[in-house]
């Protein structure tokens, strides 16, 4: 995925119903494209697209969220450094973007996930009724009617 592929759509209805900085960064980070660009693309892309963002006034609401989107896309790196750095950003035009930053960097946590393929196919689960004990008793089904 390339930073600037990153479909913003729902972000930016995020963006237009946000009355808080924390509400916008819960719904940004439950976003499955902003977590793949950061899973993705370097934090040197991001950050380059963030810096880019910032210099120029938003003329959509997608341009006016895509910083927001960018620092929560740095969020789900493994190092906080690139957070820490995006945080210094002087973004004048965008109001909540030191609010942000630093939630992001309050809450941060690396997280690792990794993709476990497993060989084969499962075979499907069967269900016997048979018993492999030895007694005289047979096994009974009781079937209930209502």
């Amino acid at each position: 995925m390339n930073v600037n592929e990153l479909d913003l759509t729902q972000a930016s209805r995020a963006y237009g119903v946000a009355n808080t900085p924390s509400f916008l960064v819960r719904k940004l980070q439950a976003d499955a494209g902003i977590r793949a660009l950061g899973q993705t693309c370097s934090a040197q892309d991001i950050l380059a697209a963030l810096r880019a963002s910032v210099a120029v006034e938003a003329d959509s609401p997608v341009d006016a969220v895509r910083p927001y989107a960018l620092l929560v896309a740095l969020w789900f790196k493994q190092e906080i450094e690139h957070l820490k750095e995006a945080s210094k950003i002087s973004a004048p035009e965008y109001r909540w973007f030191p609010v942000v930053s630093e939630l992001l960097i309050q809450n941060f946590s690396p997280v690792q996930m990794h993709t476990i393929q497993l060989p084969g196919v499962l075979p499907a689960p069967q269900i016997s009724f048979t018993s492999q004990a030895s007694t005289s008793a047979s096994p009974k089904i009781i079937i209930a009617h209502n």
